[in-house]
């Protein structure tokens, strides 16, 4: 059971912005218990935003989909139109949306933020979603909506790539209502200074074979001189065995974790 991500910007392919959505939305759906399998980042072209979306909708191993980016009111913001493609569905204005829109433009224009209170065609285009959405979510600090659809079987989550609009539907309304009750994969953490880490490689690929179905790897850090062994699991009692069997196995070596 995973769950896959789908990032939308050519602004992070070239390495204009920083990918801060994807480092916050992995660690909060392992948390939640909704490990990532896979992370994929895609340009603001339709037809490669379609591609992605349908190969993770089709991918056995994930119940939810989340994709992120692109949903904003200028021209290169093609999210939803994407994704009405990929699901084979009209985009259709959604009332309450822009509904909540004009208020937010209203309330603009009368602070002095905006010429008109008029709706543009880029405010409209924020309110054009997919038709037959499972659910609307409210953007509390924007104007672009989230969504979710469901998919044969599947969840499809759409979200603004602003972080700020991002993790407040995220936080607010997306995890209490959907991803709530769930465990999350047990971790424990070994550290180790001043280790070879090559010297670990007999024992994890022992490990490796013998418990498929925990992740045990290691992670140098070379500023700090740290060594870091990571064993992570959905069986508690699993990976705690394994860190034992490290711990005791390392002590032979003349090694202590910190």
């Amino acid at each position: 059971m995973a769950a896959s991500l789908v990032v939308v910007g050519d602004e992070l392919l070239a390495g204009f912005t920083l990918d801060t959505n994807s480092h916050w939305l992995a660690e909060r759906l392992r948390l939640l218990g909704f490990p990532l399998k896979r992370k994929t980042t895609v340009r603001d072209r339709p037809h490669e935003i379609v591609d992605a979306l349908r190969r993770d909708l089709g991918d056995a191993d994930l119940t939810d989909v989340f994709c992120c980016g692109g949903l904003g009111p200028t021209p290169d913001d093609r999210t939803f139109a994407a994704v009405a493609t990929a699901l084979d569905r009209e985009l259709v204005i959604w009332e309450e949306t822009r509904a909540r829109i004009e208020r937010r433009v209203r309330r603009m224009h009368e602070a002095g933020l905006l010429e008109s209170p008029q709706l543009t065609e880029g405010n409209l285009r924020m309110a054009r979603i997919p038709a037959s959405p499972a659910h609307v979510f409210r953007n509390r600090r924007g104007m672009a909506p989230g969504v979710v659809y469901e998919v044969d079987g599947r969840r499809l989550f759409v979200l603004p790539g602003v972080p700020l609009e991002l993790k407040g539907i995220f936080k607010e309304e997306l995890e209490p209502e959907f991803l709530a009750g769930r465990a999350a994969a047990t971790v424990r953490e070994l550290r180790f200074n001043f280790a070879v880490e090559a010297r670990f490689y007999p024992l994890l690929r022992e490990l490796e074979e013998s418990h498929p179905k925990v992740s045990v790897g290691s992670y140098p850090n070379f500023e700090t001189k740290e060594l870091v062994i990571r064993v992570l699991g959905d069986d508690a009692r699993e990976v705690e065995e394994i860190a034992g069997t490290i711990r005791k196995r390392v002590a032979a070596l003349g090694m202590t974790p910190v």
